[in-house]
């Protein structure tokens, strides 16, 4: 049987979803896996993956279609995106396409291209396998989601020029999309100063570049060369620690099992699965809904003594 999932961004979507890929092939079922291309990379060299996918729908739609109408046919498509380019995508290329009913489907013309709508009520990470389960008749938990196998593979070789040998080497992931979930860049500054360790900072775009580079102008920490997804996925997976927003980047290391201190102001608890290498960190002045508040800058109220103690413990 030939079958497809379709998750096309973002970045840390598709990490989280990506974790059932392990159980699939465990029952030996393999996958293509169709994303955008901008994130593709982040699934490159999985031994559970057929084939990736990658498209640019955003930037030529038309030459990506036409693509897609040369592709081989699917015997079972799908749709983790719930998008109704996603949905369309996924009719073009296979007569049967699987996705969730209206609840979680933000777009609810997707659903007229479905053919079997699933009644999936959980906003966390756990959705994929409950979908996954419904579909091939599996029993994938939680437990099993929080304490997988490290998941996101690479060629690459990591920066280690920028590690050190006699410390610590601490990620910070300081960029989001969104700017309620990122935390102020003066505590960041402060924790900085705060631990005495090796701080490394990758970015992934201008904004980003500025923030770590104030951060390093007012700290000891050191700011990482512009680095591809592989490149980034080695050096994250080398480190000792990440202590990161709610955005893609820090979600490798949740995927690959390095120890990781996530900062969660508008950002609901349980989207995320605790796990011995996972230390969630939610700020107190915000409530905690099952849906992501774009009007919540309560991140900014987490205090950095609050991290440093979870840097001591973790």
């Amino acid at each position: 049987m030939k079958i497809a999932i379709v998750r096309l961004s973002a970045m840390g979507d598709i990490i989280h979803s990506a974790v059932i890929l392990e159980y699939l092939y465990k029952n030996g079922i393999k996958v293509d896996w169709i994303a955008d291309s901008r994130f593709a990379s982040i699934l490159d060299n999985s031994p559970y993956i057929d084939k990736i996918r990658p498209l640019n729908l955003k930037k030529d739609l038309l030459g990506s279609l036409k693509e897609v109408l040369k592709w081989e046919k699917y015997d079972l498509v799908i749709d983790f995106q719930g998008l109704l380019k996603s949905a369309i995508l996924s009719k073009i290329i296979s007569k049967k396409v699987i996705g969730c009913d209206g609840f979680h489907t933000k777009e609810k013309l997707a659903l007229l291209f479905y053919n079997q709508k699933l009644k999936i009520r959980n906003h966390s990470m756990g959705r994929y396998k409950e979908m996954i389960n419904e579909i091939f008749n599996l029993n994938i938990t939680n437990s099993m989601i929080a304490n997988h196998s490290p998941y996101l593979f690479y060629k690459a070789n990591p920066l280690k020029e920028y590690f050190a040998s006699q410390k610590k080497n601490i990620i910070f992931i300081v960029g989001s999309n969104d700017l309620n979930r990122m935390y102020p860049t003066s505590k960041w500054i402060e924790l900085a100063n705060s631990i005495d360790e090796n701080i490394l900072i990758p970015y992934g775009n201008s904004k980003e570049k500025d923030i770590a580079d104030e951060i390093s102008l007012n700290s000891n920490a050191k700011v990482l060369p512009k680095m591809n997804l592989e490149q980034l996925k080695a050096t994250i997976s080398h480190a000792d620690l990440l202590i990161g927003n709610d955005t893609g980047p820090s979600y490798i290391a949740w995927a690959n099992n390095i120890k990781n201190i996530l900062l969660f102001g508008a950002t609901p608890k349980k989207r995320v699965l605790e796990n011995k290498y996972t230390k969630i960190i939610k700020s107190k002045t915000s409530v905690d809904n099952e849906i992501f508040s774009k009007k919540d800058f309560s991140i900014k109220d987490i205090e950095v003594s609050e991290i440093i103690n979870a840097v001591k413990k973790i």
